[in-house]
């Protein structure tokens, strides 16, 4: 059996310009726990990373966990944690170095998964751009054990 692959045409740039492609910022974002459900009340732990930008093209980072529903009808969503990061603490993140973060889940309400309505929960960060660029990344888990419409 061979092995073939496709054949792409080459770059047609310049050297020069290939230096000056604008590289897009990566968000980097994992639970510390291995597992994808967490007990109500629980103590939820994260760690993020912001790659390949300049602190100085940064305008805010955000990190929050929050719940969603989706469905049939309007779609609701609630904030549980909210933080928005200063310049001097972009600093240490923008450089590559993991920031942790410990938040205690509430009681409810609890991940759900129905035919007509779906509740989710998830950890999203979000960062903006002095350019106007918004680039966001989510993290979902299951608060409870999940329960499933029959």
């Amino acid at each position: 059996m061979a092995i073939v692959l496709p054949k792409f045409p080459r770059s047609r740039l310049s050297p020069q310009r290939r230096l000056t492609r604008r590289t897009e910022p990566a968000l980097g974002l994992s639970l510390q726990s291995l597992q994808a459900g967490h007990e109500p009340c629980d103590v939820l732990e994260l760690e993020y990373r912001v790659h390949r930008v300049a602190p100085a093209e940064v305008d805010q980072l955000e990190v929050s966990v929050m719940w969603y529903t989706e469905g049939k009808g309007g779609e609701d969503f609630g904030v549980h944690y909210f933080q928005s990061l200063s310049t001097d603490e972009l600093r240490s993140v923008i450089d590559d170095q993991p920031r942790q973060l410990s938040v205690r889940l509430p009681a409810s309400p609890l991940s759900y998964e129905g035919s007509l309505l779906k509740i989710r929960w998830c950890v999203r960060l979000r960062l903006y751009l002095l350019d106007g660029r918004k680039v966001s990344a989510e993290q979902p888990f299951y608060l409870g054990n999940l329960t499933v419409e029959v």
